[in-house]
């Protein structure tokens, strides 16, 4: 096995590698383009490359994203907008690499040599087979036909289990994810990935404060990034990155979440799945609890929520069950661990490694879905519509598809014709239907926002 971190980590060190403040910016400002707009994109070095053009990738890589940590630096909201979307590009990483090795490579990285260990290496340390010390099936040996996941790695690799000491996972023990042996937690890495992604956001701030430090003793570093700086700003106000959506709709003195119909397909589903089998796969009940966060919900509301809609809840009282849930909510809020305030997820990343109503669920059962809910629409109207989503959906324009959607619902029609995030969709709709400005006004702030 390889012990070399991989070259798309961002935290490993580069190396020698020298790049002036003009070319600095520009990598910086091409990344920024490309993080901006949820371009996810992985680096690796094919066969045919040579030395010269592999490290040219490299030093835009590394360069744009330093110089972009040094321009965040100066602004806490700044700073907490490009730990998220670099925690994003991490991950899609981390779990679309073919090799293992890395990924295990990684893992040494985040958190050190002797707190991870290939099962392998348990085995050896301690004289046990631990797949048969648990009754597990050990899917080396399983004759299975994988297929790849949305993120282009297999389903066999996410399978696989590591272990990991248990002081270093303490959430993914909480959830009881993991198998306790000797003070080693034993996981998949599908369980892990998440807290491998938290893990990575967390040293990362701890590098980005560093280099405030930087900045701050250095006045001609500092006006060197201030271009960069400048041009996140002004994306940062009108985007409003990392706004909290807490209480949306409270000027109109109606608080959102009684309104659930105007929750997107993707949460609607995700509530009705948990409502009717009562759990959920981890990373979609990261989606629907960051989505009920920014909708208002209170960590004492979430327990609640969960307690009364989750298989978990079995023969345990609800103060039982807040024990179980606390610290996972309430790192959810960013009021325990690294304290960042989570926004959920943009359609992008959902289509990618969360849920999508339009990806992810089969056209039949949308059209079925659709014919339920919307009986008293004119039936012509709701034909055009099926025909719009279900080619939109083959095409896998999903985000078009959304739109589309949105716009039989409401009769307002979206800028570009694409949805881009969940909160979007809601708070559009709140206005559609209770707002108390004039419809026409109403529809061009509604392009205006998307």
């Amino acid at each position: 096995m390889s012990t070399e971190v991989p070259d798309w980590f961002v935290l490993k060190d580069p190396g020698n590698i020298s790049l002036d403040i003009e070319v600095g910016n520009k990598y910086a400002d091409e990344r920024l383009d490309r993080l901006i707009s949820e371009d996810l994109w992985n680096i690796s070095r094919p066969s045919w490359m040579s030395d010269d053009e592999w490290n040219k990738i490299i030093v835009e890589e590394f360069g744009g994203h330093t110089f972009l940590k040094l321009a965040v630096s100066q602004d806490p909201r700044l700073t907490t907008w490009l730990i998220e979307v670099e925690g994003d590009l991490f991950e899609f990483r981390f779990i679309s690499t073919s090799s293992l090795d890395e990924k295990i490579n990684v893992l040494k990285e985040l958190y050190s040599t002797e707190n991870v260990k290939e099962i392998q290496e348990i085995n050896e340390m301690y004289g046990i087979d631990i797949y048969r010390h648990f009754s597990i099936a050990n899917i080396e040996t399983r004759s299975v036909k994988y297929t790849k996941s949305r993120f282009g790695s297999n389903v066999r690799d996410l399978e696989k289990k590591v272990a990991i000491h248990f002081t270093k996972i303490p959430a993914i023990i909480s959830a009881r994810k993991v198998l306790l042996y000797k003070g080693w937690g034993i996981v998949t890495l599908a369980d892990i990935r998440l807290a491998v992604k938290r893990e990575f956001e967390k040293q990362l701030r701890e590098v980005v404060e560093k280099s405030k430090e930087l900045v701050v003793n250095d006045e001609g570093l500092k006006a060197a990034i201030k271009p960069i700086f400048d041009k996140i700003q002004k994306i940062a106000k009108s985007r409003r990155l990392s706004k909290d959506y807490l209480s949306l709709g409270i000027d109109e003195g109606v608080e959102i979440l009684t309104k659930s119909e105007l929750f997107p397909p993707c949460i609607q589903e995700l509530i009705g799945i948990l409502k009717s089998e009562g759990h959920l796969a981890h990373m979609e009940n990261w989606q629907l609890g960051i989505f009920l966060k920014k909708a208002g919900m209170t960590v004492e509301e979430q327990q609640r929520f969960w307690y009364e809609n989750s298989v978990d809840n079995i023969g345990i009282s609800f103060e039982q069950f807040k024990q179980r849930v606390n610290y996972q909510l309430k790192h959810m809020y960013g009021k325990v661990g690294g304290g960042i305030d989570y926004s959920p997820p943009s359609c992008t990343k959902c289509i990618n490694s969360y849920f999508c109503y339009w990806a992810h669920k089969r056209t039949d059962k949308i059209i079925e879905d659709m014919k339920i809910r919307f009986a008293e629409k004119d039936k012509k109207s709701l034909d055009a519509a099926i025909e719009d989503i279900s080619k939109l959906q083959r095409d896998q324009q999903y985000k078009k598809a959304c739109a589309r959607y949105f716009r039989f619902l409401t009769g307002w029609s979206i800028k570009g014709n694409h949805i881009n995030q969940m909160m979007s969709y809601t708070g559009l709709a709140y206005k559609r239907f209770y707002g108390k400005k004039d419809a026409k006004v109403e529809e061009e702030e509604a392009e205006d926002n998307d």
